[in-house]
């Protein structure tokens, strides 16, 4: 049950990040075509908020990986399946070093502007 659980979770980060990375492409598209100067506020604690989401989305596919891979690791056929399920949370775990930076960039800019 808990498994489950991780599973989606770290599904539901994946989802989340997604949709709040598309709702920035197009903010910013929006603020560059009408000259605006933008909401620093918003980007601010979205960041935030999406960097530690991705962070524990990405420790939750670890952790369910690992423990899905010592539960059957009597069975060398999941080799594979294990690689791309580590692969995934690695990517994720990308996000959001990527995330992360953008945060602190973010928080530089917020002075200026408010």
């Amino acid at each position: 049950m808990i498994k489950l659980f991780k599973r989606r979770y770290m599904l539901s980060a994946i989802v989340i990040g997604t949709a709040y990375a598309l709702l920035q492409l197009a903010f910013t598209i929006y603020n560059a075509v009408s000259n605006g100067e933008g909401n620093h506020l918003f980007d601010f604690y979205g960041d935030k908020i999406v960097s530690y989401l991705l962070a524990t989305g990405a420790a939750a596919g670890f952790g369910v990986t690992n423990d899905m891979k010592t539960l059957i690791e009597l069975l060398s056929t999941f080799g594979n399946f294990y690689e791309k399920a580590y692969a995934s949370a690695s990517l994720l775990f990308l996000a959001f070093v990527c995330t992360a930076v953008l945060s602190v960039l973010s928080s530089y800019a917020l002075p200026k502007t408010v």
